[in-house]
């Protein structure tokens, strides 16, 4: 299990000088509590799932988590775990807070503000002739998504490939695009940038040809994530970092940051 911890120094908190006076007194005595409550935070992440988070401790997601505590003083070790195990860690009360989990998990938790989202698509290669308006379009194909798909995307699309013989979940998610690019699947359900970062990873390998058209079919809203807390306060403390990041450009720099070494990422 791969760990790291530290900053980056972006966005570190800023010291404010207090003159004197009574009634600043008080404000010095808050600030000194709140001070003394910053803590070093155990946080579940996905395993590799670039551009959002990468194998060296960083990426988009575990940037703005980190930022956003930052602002109250907190640290941050990122655990990189698979879904399920990540979910156990959290129920069990063995980690302060996940970053990889809905609202609608059914497990008890102070869930944040949305701080990102991932946007999935259907992706079929443009030679295919596939035509996908619908979840009802993705009839009788031969279909490859991540895990936990059927419980991610709603409702609607766990019923339409409950009964699909050629449905299939995984997790490595490179392998589900060096599928699709082969030939092999008809369709691989995944956000679109994760998508494209492999691609472009297995034609520098020399894996598949570069030249393939790609078809996206929007079939299913963005989907919103947030984090999720053991601990009210360090949700309340998210929440204002985050809204904090997102005022002085901290939140749209990170995204430009991966934007220059791969390519825009929607948001």
């Amino acid at each position: 299990m791969f760990r790291w911890s530290g900053s980056r120094g972006r966005g570190s908190p800023r010291q404010r000088r207090l003159s004197r006076g009574p009634w600043l007194l008080l404000v010095v005595l808050l600030l000194v509590g709140t001070a003394g409550q910053a803590r070093d935070l155990r946080m579940v992440f996905s395993q590799y799932t670039p551009p959002y988070v990468l194998d060296d401790g960083q990426g988009i997601v575990v940037d703005i988590v980190r930022e956003a505590l930052a602002h109250h003083g907190h640290e941050v070790e990122p655990l990189f775990l698979p879904i399920g195990r990540g979910f156990l860690m959290f129920a069990q009360g063995r980690v302060d807070g996940t970053a990889i989990i809905k609202r609608n998990s059914g497990l008890e938790a102070h869930y944040s503000a949305p701080f990102m989202q991932y946007n999935n698509h259907a992706i079929a290669l443009e030679r295919s002739g596939l035509n996908l308006e619908t979840l009802a379009d993705l009839e009788g194909r031969s279909i490859i998504a991540f895990q936990n798909a059927h419980k991610y995307l709603g409702e609607a699309f766990g019923t339409a490939v409950a009964d699909q013989p050629d449905y299939k979940e995984m997790g490595n998610q490179k392998t589900q695009v060096l599928m699709l690019l082969k030939g092999r699947v008809d369709t691989v359900v995944m956000d679109r940038a994760i998508f494209r970062f492999y691609r472009g990873q297995l034609i520098r390998e020399g894996r598949v040809p570069g030249e393939q058209g790609i078809d996206y079919f929007d079939l299913f809203p963005p989907t919103p994530y947030r984090c999720a807390f053991t601990d009210p306060a360090i949700r309340d403390d998210f929440n204002d970092g985050l809204r904090r990041i997102r005022e002085d450009g901290t939140y749209n720099a990170i995204f430009a940051e991966y934007a220059d070494r791969y390519f825009e990422v929607e948001r």
